[in-house]
């Protein structure tokens, strides 16, 4: 334990001694275990015990608290108490923002030297598991009490504001929406588009459209607006994803792509899209992920290439190994993904799966109660939406004939920052899609008579899929 070392944590009991105004910004930042010398160790819990009680803190304060603790190094605590006190000029005390600024790092360092010992230890053994020390170290970052500090960036109000302007200027030039565009015209509107920070759930029963709907969004978002963008899925895998997105981007039904059995209409459609998205600036993940896979994967992606938002097919399918029950699992889930938006400033859609409880109402649109381990998915998410569609629950003959059969709407049942509505969009089942209800999603297209369908039509030698 070096000069430095003990220098910083007497300027910090100092300061907490001497000026009564700092101690909030101070307990703020330090704990007791950056306290490496034991009679400074001392002090400074006893400081934390009556900071706790709401009681004043001075010197006779701390003095007698000290003196009746139960540590063996109450007395050296006691004659260190006085000295520490008086030690400092008003020249030297304008040093403690350093002092904290070092504590911090010095505990990190030590965590970090902790932390490699383990990692050289488990490497050495006979047991060695790479994917053990993977998951130790990812739960390192994402766990470690400092992080937040060290990234902290003070602000004054002044800075806020001009963020704040910033945001506004941008929402007024752009129809009042600064964020990513997801391409659905009332949501982006609600919403502001999909904003840096933001965990947004998005779900619905099974097959009611949750991962057609955040396709659209990728449709929008990067193929046409060319933001950054992860498809991470837990159901399907990549060629699967990816005859999705086309259907979606083309508008060409899936059943004909499925066959690879296209029209002269569809070809044009099928090939324009196909261009487009091979240039696209999103990525595909699909696989059975841990919360640790995920965080790893996105962490790599954003620090290394750039990432402007990350889609999530679905939360109830990832796990968290060492939960003790499902409960547990899918919050310490909804949890870090809402800290890694946070940590990153981008926006994380999750999509989520509605419980069996909506099928035995009368009323079937969800409900927030609805969401499968839904407290603390609820809790940490700033946007909750669910998906409805009327025509989920018709027998197929009425579905075919009802007029009101393509009807869905996008629930907003949470919303921190702004209103709740349902919004109105159509549900085109052949493609599948979500679109705008005024029918702008697909551009026109040619047909070049002398094409003839299956024929010229060419991926490379051989049909698409």
């Amino acid at each position: 334990m070096g000069k430095m070392q003990l220098r910083s944590e007497q300027l910090v009991i100092n300061a907490i001694l001497t000026d009564p105004s700092s101690i909030h910004s101070i307990m703020s930042s330090v704990s007791t275990d950056m306290f490496l010398f034991p009679e400074n160790k001392v002090i400074f819990e006893c400081i934390s015990d009556i900071y706790i009680s709401g009681e004043p803190i001075n010197l006779i304060s701390v003095y007698k608290v000290v003196s009746k603790s139960k540590s063996l190094h109450r007395e050296l605590a006691s004659s260190s108490l006085t000295s520490i006190h008086s030690m400092f000029s008003p020249t030297e005390k304008l040093e403690t923002s350093t002092a904290i600024s070092f504590l911090i790092a010095e505990t990190v360092r030590n965590e970090h030297i902790e932390l490699s010992s383990k990692i050289k230890s488990i490497s050495e053994s006979k047991e060695y598991d790479p994917k053990m020390v993977i998951d130790m170290i990812q739960k390192h970052i994402m766990d470690n009490k400092f992080k937040s500090l060290l990234n902290k960036k003070a602000l004054t109000n002044e800075d806020l504001l001009n963020e704040l302007d910033k945001k506004m200027l941008e929402a007024s030039t752009h129809s009042g929406v600064n964020g990513i565009r997801t391409g659905y015209e009332r949501f982006d509107v609600v919403t502001s588009g999909l904003q840096p920070t933001n965990f947004i759930i998005v779900a619905a029963r099974p097959a009611m459209g949750k991962t057609q709907f955040a396709l659209g969004i990728i449709k929008n978002a990067s193929i046409k607006d060319n933001k950054k963008g992860l498809f991470i899925s837990c159901e399907m895998d990549e060629v699967q994803v990816m005859k999705r997105i086309i259907s979606v981007d083309s508008g060409v039904k899936g059943y004909s792509i499925k066959r690879g059995r296209l029209d002269r209409d569809e070809i044009l459609r099928y090939e324009r899209s196909r261009k487009r998205i091979s240039t696209a600036n999103f990525k595909i993940q699909a696989g059975s992920f841990t919360i640790s896979d995920v965080l790893s994967l996105v962490y790599k992606m954003k620090h290394s290439e750039g990432l402007d938002y990350v889609i999530i097919d679905y939360i109830q399918k990832i796990t968290s190994p060492g939960s003790q029950n499902r409960t547990n699992e899918v919050g310490d889930v909804s949890r870090k993904l809402k800290d890694m938006a946070n940590d990153l400033k981008i926006p994380i859609i999750a999509l989520a799966q509605l419980s069996r409880a909506v099928e035995h109402r009368t009323d079937k649109k969800p409900m927030l109660s609805d969401l499968r381990e839904s407290g603390d998915i609820e809790q940490d998410a700033d946007i909750v939406t669910f998906l409805y569609r009327p025509s989920y629950y018709m027998e197929q003959e009425e579905r075919s004939t009802n007029p009101m059969a393509e009807d869905g709407y996008v629930v907003i049942a949470k919303h921190r920052d702004g209103e709740l509505e349902d919004i109105y969009l159509k549900f085109k089942a052949d493609i599948p899609a979500w679109v705008n209800p005024n029918g702008n999603d697909y551009e026109e297209t040619y047909v070049q008579t002398f094409m003839n369908p299956n024929i010229d039509f060419d991926y490379q030698g051989s049909q698409p899929f």
